[in-house]
């Protein structure tokens, strides 16, 4: 005869293992889940982005997102995590202009204050165009953090052939009613009484469809940095390095004609790689930090560091051609 025991025993084996089992099963799941879905854990961290956000935004917390707003969300860059102004060389007249007539009255419109002037107020459009690596998008970001806002960056790429390019006579009929409705849409946040900026930036505003050019009117030019420019960003990037006494910022300025500014942070990286490559083996094995701070980074390091770029764009350069050259 089976103890009563023996019976409760047996009863919760069994529903230990059951449990166990739903937990695997579940557990499979979500790896298959993984396996088969690409970006399963881009949603993921998506979702648990969007969950941080949502408090900070004051939803409600039962508000769910869908796919669409969630992928919009992770893109949120809060005020605290952006651009000084302090932090972007060389575009010193630039950035005073941004504050002058973006920032303050941002500032001043946040704050209730009246000014008689219906004209007073912050352009509902920015346009920043100029070449590649000069600070557009790290201007676009310090404009957020400057007006103590939230900023989203949107790439902006998958419309940009279907939507923003000049509208063409081959345009379908379909496309133009998503021009058309995505125009609308832009005008809803203008009329908008929230503070709502659009900043585009581009290396090709004459690719640009003229209605959007009208809705980006306040337009600034970012320009490849001259040679005070770049003696600018040179003293930013290096501010915080270990530089000789004698480190002369105009003798690198002058050796990199024609960079950006983030060639000139490549070449700033570059140059640090290479001044410390020789004692990296010795730090990883003694961790002799002393090693380290007694190396301090010379203009002529960066000056090799600009020449070994330049030659490496030219080498790029060269092989590329070889490629169309072949049969």
């Amino acid at each position: 005869m089976e103890h009563p025991s023996d019976k409760v025993l047996s009863a919760l084996i069994k529903s230990v293992a059951t449990l166990l089992s739903a937990g695997i099963a579940g557990y499979v799941t979500l790896k298959v889940i993984a396996l088969v879905d690409p970006n399963y854990e881009r949603k993921k961290e998506a979702k648990k982005r969007a969950e941080e956000l949502k408090s900070f935004l004051k939803l409600k917390p039962r508000e769910e997102l869908n796919e669409h707003e969630l992928r919009l969300a992770t893109q949120i860059v809060l005020p605290e995590s952006g651009v000084d102004m302090e932090d972007i060389g060389g575009c010193s007249d630039l950035l005073a202009q941004i504050e002058d007539d973006v920032i303050f009255p941002l500032l001043i419109q946040a704050s209730n204050i009246t000014i008689p002037s219906a004209y007073y107020g912050p352009p509902k459009g920015i346009l920043l165009h100029g070449p590649p690596g000069c600070g557009k998008t790290l201007i676009a970001r310090a404009i957020a953090k400057k007006a103590k806002a939230n900023f989203l960056n949107f790439d902006i790429s998958i419309l940009n052939d279907s939507v923003l390019r000049f509208r063409s006579r081959n345009d379908h009929e379909a496309t133009a009613v998503m021009k058309t409705q995505f125009m609308a849409l832009w005008d809803g946040f203008a009329q908008s009484v929230n503070s709502v900026i659009i900043i585009g930036a581009t290396n090709r505003p004459e690719d640009l469809d003229s209605a959007v050019l009208r809705r980006l009117p306040f337009r600034l030019n970012v320009p490849k940095p001259d040679v005070v420019k770049r003696e600018e960003i040179l003293k930013v990037l290096l501010k915080n390095e270990n530089v000789t006494n004698d480190f002369d910022y105009r003798k690198v300025a002058d050796s990199t004609d024609g960079m950006s500014g983030s060639d000139l942070k490549e070449i700033v990286r570059h140059a640090c790689l290479a001044k410390y490559r020789e004692v990296a083996k010795a730090l990883v094995e003694r961790r002799d930090v002393q090693m380290v701070n007694d190396i301090n980074i010379s203009h002529d390091d960066i000056v090799l560091s600009s020449q070994q770029f330049v030659e490496n764009g030219k080498n790029l350069k060269r092989d590329f051609c070889d490629e169309l050259n072949l049969d």
